[in-house]
């Protein structure tokens, strides 16, 4: 009984400490975003190859030997007849951390299109 107690406060008192290394900053603007009353928003991102007609198998597909098929293709790549496919990833997954006025120029701009002028004024 005691050791679960212990083991108990020991997991209560690793939660306070993971919970006080855990560091928040906005990836639009580097702001620290972890102290209590901070706002910060998410945005989720996912990226993809769009699937076009041409991508959807047929049933003459479906008839064709798969592996016969790729033999031929690896011997052309190999002869340099045929170039692979590029290396671009299929899906990319992203997520961003944003204070609140990051939040609100991305809501307006997601694309950032608008362009951004800086004013800078020297100090006299």
């Amino acid at each position: 009984m005691a050791a679960a107690v212990l083991g108990e406060v020991f997991l209560l008192h690793l939660e306070k400490d993971a919970s006080a290394m855990v560091q928040f900053t906005c990836d639009g603007c580097g702001k620290n975003l972890t102290p209590p009353g901070t706002s910060r928003y998410v945005v989720r991102l996912e990226a993809y190859a769009a699937q076009t007609l041409s991508d959807v198998l047929t049933e003459d597909d479906l008839q064709d030997d798969q592996v016969e098929e790729m033999a031929r293709f690896l011997q052309q790549v190999e002869a340099g007849l045929v170039t692979p496919p590029s290396s671009v990833p299929e899906r990319r997954q992203m997520r961003f951390d944003l204070c609140l006025d990051c939040y609100r120029r991305f809501l307006q701009d997601p694309l950032r299109r608008e362009p951004v002028i800086r004013l800078r004024f020297h100090q006299n």
